[in-house]
């Protein structure tokens, strides 16, 4: 009891700090959903292997870029974070939409079996290939831009854990985009924004590691998806 009466002193004091400093809490979402947008049209859906990367000046534009444009800084997108948000991704809808789901290891075997040209294709013209080929009604695709792990423990940190990335859900027949939200957040200590004490307690009061804060996003973020 002693404990937690000093930690909420605590809270208390930043809580007051803040108010002077007019922290605000961090916007870590965006989600938008086409006016025409009708779940019940959507009887399966694919989740494509997540792409790295955005367009290099016009994010909006990503799905229509030719893979080859697609920008991200090598330094801070690590190897294999693609691979890591496609499973938390495919884990995620799973867990919410079931049977609705096409298994992982199916579109997988279509995706490597489609031609793929890295000056003409885009990651929507990718989408539609492989959704046809299966025959779904709409495929999720993902873009990693930003994966970079912590430096040091979950005690303490020098460098803390930094993770952005986009989801888009494609409408295979028509090729618009039914949904899309984004998740980015590098990693504050509750001292730097008090306002978002709730989730800083909530994820263990600690420093996340990258795979943690990705999950953690993945999750909260198709919580926004209007199927």
């Amino acid at each position: 009891m002693k404990f937690r009466r000093n930690w909420m002193g605590c809270v208390g004091v930043l809580l007051g700090l803040a108010l002077g400093a007019g922290c605000s809490t961090p916007e870590r979402f965006t989600s938008y959903s086409h006016p025409g947008f009708s779940a019940a049209r959507i009887e399966k859906i694919g989740v494509l292997p997540f792409f790295k990367g955005r367009h290099p000046s016009q994010i909006g534009q990503t799905l229509q870029c030719a893979l080859c444009r697609l920008w991200f800084d090598p330094a801070n997108v690590v190897q294999g974070s693609e691979e890591t948000l496609t499973r938390f991704a495919y884990e995620v809808m799973l867990d919410r939409f079931g049977d609705r789901i096409v298994s992982m290891d199916h579109v997988m075997a279509t995706y490597s079996g489609i031609p793929r040209d890295d000056e003409r294709d885009t990651p929507l013209s990718l989408a539609r290939r492989v959704g046809q080929s299966m025959g779904v009604s709409a495929i999720l695709v993902g873009t990693v831009w930003r994966y970079r792990d912590r430096s040091g423990g979950p005690a303490a940190t020098w460098n803390p854990a930094s993770v952005a990335f986009d989801l888009y859900l494609v409408d295979v027949r028509t090729g618009e985009t039914l949904w899309t939200g984004g998740f980015e957040e590098t990693q504050k200590s509750l001292s730097e924004n008090i306002w978002d004490w709730g989730t800083f307690f909530d994820r263990g009061a600690r420093w996340l590691t990258a795979q943690e804060l990705a999950r953690y996003g993945m999750r909260e973020l198709l919580k926004q998806m209007p199927l």
